[in-house]
């Protein structure tokens, strides 16, 4: 009985691209109760604002608590379940206390059972409220990516920054000497400081400007220079944001390529070309993924889930690792069957040209899909074993 109901708390925090309907109905409920116990934070520091409905949102708010307080727990017990080999019980506990995830949801739930217990003033539950917002970043890869295209980019990053930095000192400097006398927003070199940031961020509040014709001419340079330079790191960080996602996506891709036995014997540079030429896709319970007669325009290949194939070879289901759409592709003719999906499942496409060109440089690859379509055509069916043509 214990071992049941550990296996259904792990089901509750599954990860992968295909979880257990619990987990993402969970999901959705403690994404819920995050978002609504933000909102009561951010929308608590307008005074009055929730009248005699006071004891209700306290009501709202002490369940989504108890909630986020649930799920603390079972991250802590699943962290227990899941330690590797060799690992100890409280090593495994302490990776997950310490890491990111470990202490947002920390934030999210021990601030708040402590302010129970001694108090908390109403500033501090207005902080912990918005901070436990960063409990939805697990369910988000943004946080990760930014993370990765920083640590990516630092040295353009950091001589940009560098460069903004001399340029306003510099600007802020020479509007100094210029408006000194006569300008009370320039009566030092820290205040024109500020007039030379708004400036070269092209906010221009307006509240500090020059009023001499050459502090004018200065400023009007240096709002030209803002647009140029504050570009550089927005720049730098789109080109990095389009290769990390370029490069995760390769990642992505190539996992699953080698999640395939049929690729499996494959060398690293030839998943490496293929990968780049498979097109993930996904299709839902019931979902015809392919009808039969239609145009055999591309190949798929099943890395997890379950579909049926009906044709003329007869009505059999293939599981992950296998591929359908093979026939039609190489005939060139129109699709022979059928395939609909049995449950959720996640498919690699390969389209006819990138499929010819591919297998015109490994020619036993080609013949091996025949022997496969063979196979199985002759185990589905009495009927004679397709030959190539």
């Amino acid at each position: 009985m214990t071992v049941i109901v550990s296996q259904w708390i792990d089901g509750l925090v599954a990860e992968g691209p295909f979880p257990p309907r619990r987990t993402l109905i969970y999901r959705v409920v403690l994404s819920v109760a995050i978002v609504v116990a933000t909102g009561i934070a951010i929308i608590n520091t307008v005074p009055d604002f929730w009248a005699d409905q006071t004891w209700l949102v306290a009501l709202v708010e002490d369940a989504a608590l108890a909630l986020m307080a649930f799920d603390y727990a079972i991250r802590i017990h699943v962290a227990y379940l899941r330690r590797t080999e060799g690992e100890t019980w409280y090593a495994a506990i302490l990776n997950y206390l310490l890491s990111p995830y470990g202490v947002f949801d920390f934030l999210a739930v021990v601030p708040f059972l402590a302010g129970e217990a001694l108090g908390m003033p109403a500033d501090g539950e207005t902080v912990f409220g918005i901070v436990r917002f960063l409990k939805l970043a697990r369910y988000s890869p943004a946080l990760e990516t930014l993370g990765s295209v920083v640590l990516t980019e630092i040295r353009p990053l950091a001589s940009a920054i560098f460069i903004m930095i001399l340029l306003a000192v510099s600007a802020s400097t020479m509007l100094y000497f210029t408006e000194r006398l006569v300008n009370p927003g320039f009566a030092s070199v820290p205040h024109a400081l500020w007039w030379a940031i708004v400036t070269l961020g092209t906010v221009g509040y307006g509240d500090v400007v020059p009023i001499t014709p050459l502090g004018k001419m200065l400023g009007a340079v240096v709002a030209v220079l803002g647009l140029c330079m504050f570009a550089l790191p927005a720049s730098i960080l789109a080109s990095g944001f389009a290769e990390e996602m370029r490069r995760q996506s390769f990642v992505s891709t190539w996992h699953l390529v080698a999640k395939v036995p049929f690729f499996a014997r494959l060398q690293a540079s030839q998943i490496a070309e293929i990968a780049s030429l498979l097109k993930l896709f996904r299709a839902i319970r019931g979902e015809v993924i392919v009808r039969e007669g239609d145009p055999g325009e591309s190949m798929y290949f099943i890395v997890n889930g379950r579909v049926e194939v009906k044709g003329r070879f007869g009505t059999f289901v293939l599981e992950a690792g296998d591929f359908f759409g093979e026939i039609a592709l190489i005939e060139q003719c129109a699709r022979t069957a059928t395939v609909r999906a049995l449950g959720r499942c996640q498919l690699l496409v390969l389209d006819a040209r990138d499929f010819h060109r591919f297998v015109a440089g490994y020619p036993n690859l080609l013949e091996e899909i025949w022997e496969t379509a063979r196979q199985r055509h002759a185990q589905a069916t009495e009927a004679e074993p397709v030959t190539p043509p």
